[in-house]
């Protein structure tokens, strides 16, 4: 018999890895003094501990060990076969979510390259800036302003790419991925429907309303948004501001710029960005033109 000291030494262990195996009945000591409660070993144990070590170290679980210290070394090479079958399939599946992890980065980076250049070429649509009203010189002074931020916020968009492809989960990646088949297609009145569709139920950013937002201005049954964007209030007071359009299918505000365009306006004229906003643009059930400011 050999004390527990002795048979770490042999083993090439620390005798707290012995009292562990023991506490969990994997290599039991074959006798425990009584008295003293001092642990000894057969040297023929040393041999299950080799199993024990080894095993664990191919990756067996303390579950699939127990079973395999009572068959003989052919049983026992089988399961370290099988064991590498399991490991080579992991790692098959690790390579192939390395490769759509980079796929997917790339389509991503790829879409929100697209969709930015496409939203920053429609800036210009005049139609757009006649929604607002706005003279020569306040147009062209805002326009300034307002491509300057534009450039700003589309050089996050590109630069946050990639922990947007993080992000996503299956569905989002399958809605980008038919964006980016449509713009690929060079189809932007599909594209801008699709967008538009997705916008419908949440806002600019997938920033959700919260339910204690309280209701600030609200207009229905507008033409044009230049009739009312004088009378908005005050924004600048540091709260974030939500701005919920419903519109009919034919006014300039579904068009995929819009949101974008209107935040742009609003931060330049009315120092609205001082507590964050939002725009969500949708169609309206009832052929009337919508809009509601929330803030929080």
């Amino acid at each position: 018999m050999i004390t527990i000291k002795g048979f770490a030494r042999l083993c090439g262990c620390n005798t707290q890895t012995l009292r562990y195996y023991d506490r969990i009945g994997l290599l039991v000591p074959a006798k425990v003094d009584e008295w003293t409660g001092y642990r000894y070993y057969d040297e023929k144990q040393a041999t299950r501990f080799v199993k024990i070590k080894n095993l664990q170290q191919a990756d067996f679980s303390i579950e699939e060990i127990r079973p395999l210290l009572e068959v003989d070394d052919d049983q026992l090479m089988e399961a370290f076969e099988r064991k590498i079958t399991e490991q080579q399939q992991k790692l098959e599946r690790i390579r192939e979510i390395k490769q759509s992890y980079l796929k997917e980065t790339m389509d991503i980076q790829k879409m929100v390259l697209m969709m930015t250049d496409f939203v920053e070429g429609r800036l210009d649509e005049p139609r757009l800036w006649q929604e607002f009203g706005l003279d020569d010189a306040e147009q062209a002074e805002i326009s300034a302003q307002v491509h300057e931020m534009v450039a700003d916020w589309l050089t996050q968009c590109r630069n946050a790419s990639e922990e947007m492809a993080k992000g996503m989960d299956p569905g989002d990646r399958e809605t980008m991925k038919t964006i980016l088949d449509r713009l690929t297609a060079g189809s932007p009145e599909k594209e801008q429907e699709l967008i538009l569709s997705v916008q419908k139920d949440g806002n600019e950013g997938g920033e959700e309303v919260p339910a204690d937002a309280e209701k600030i201005f609200g207009r229905d049954g507008w033409e044009h948004v230049s009739e009312w964007i004088d009378e908005i209030p005050d924004l600048g007071d540091g709260r974030q501001s939500y701005f919920l359009f419903r519109v009919r299918e034919d006014s300039p505000v579904t068009d995929a710029a819009f949101p974008t365009l209107m935040l742009a306006v609003m931060a330049t004229r009315y120092n609205a960005m001082n507590g964050g906003m939002y725009c969500n643009t949708g169609k309206s059930d009832d052929g009337l033109n919508h809009f509601t400011i929330l803030c929080k």
